[in-house]
């Protein structure tokens, strides 16, 4: 555990930041570096997680919602560019043209899966990597076309969480950064478990809900 961080911190590294960490540095030459462009997805903990840590390898973010408070947490966290997803039908798109020579981002992290897919594979560049690590959208939608993965060369990649080395690479990552993981502004008693889960369905949440016991 980085000595820096709080036990409510360190708690979002376990899963959410590990997830974020394989999706940008797990990919065998591939990882994220200098001025690469990164899109995340919502402002759910592995989506600020993935923010954190490709704004601090020195990655231009640009990240997804559709409400103006969080549109300026995710600013005031690094991203150069938001876009709201509901007024943007085509946000994919949106995402590409913020790129040099519309070419579209190296490292997409998708968290919608159907919901989200057809977009983010607009906007991932031809060789870039897309990283998919949920379905929040559900499992209903429009099937993506998956030839778009092969004809420009897209590694499509499915993330569950990491293993033990790339969580200590992490940790070294955090600490020589020195991150402090955002975690949500409201914190939950464990006999109020009720209202935290309300929280989070209502995704009136950013990043990660913390329980107290």
């Amino acid at each position: 555990m980085p000595k820096s961080l709080s036990f409510e911190e360190a708690a979002t590294l376990t899963c959410s930041g590990l997830t974020a960490w394989n999706a940008l540095f797990g990919h065998p030459g591939k990882v994220v570096h200098v001025g690469d462009h990164v899109l995340v997805q919502g402002t759910g903990g592995v989506s600020i997680a993935a923010l954190q840590l490709a704004v601090a390898a020195g990655a231009t973010v640009v990240a997804t919602t559709s409400n103006k408070e969080k549109s300026s947490r995710l600013k005031d966290l690094g991203a150069s560019y938001v876009i709201n997803y509901r007024t943007t039908k085509n946000w994919g798109q949106a995402a590409r043209d913020l790129t040099p020579e519309f070419r579209g981002m190296d490292h997409v992290i998708d968290i919608g899966g159907y919901a989200t897919l057809s977009q983010s594979i607009l906007a991932t560049r031809p060789g870039g990597v897309l990283s998919v690590v949920g379905a929040s959208g559900g499992f209903e939608g429009e099937r993506p076309d998956i030839l778009e993965v092969l004809f420009r060369g897209i590694s499509l990649r499915g993330i569950v969480v990491g293993n033990r080395q790339m969580f200590r690479n992490m940790v070294e990552f955090v600490e020589a950064k020195n991150l402090q993981p955002a975690v949500d502004d409201v914190t939950f008693e464990l006999k109020d478990l009720k209202a935290a889960i309300e929280r989070l369905r209502k995704g009136e949440h950013f990043s990660k809900i913390i329980l107290r016991n």
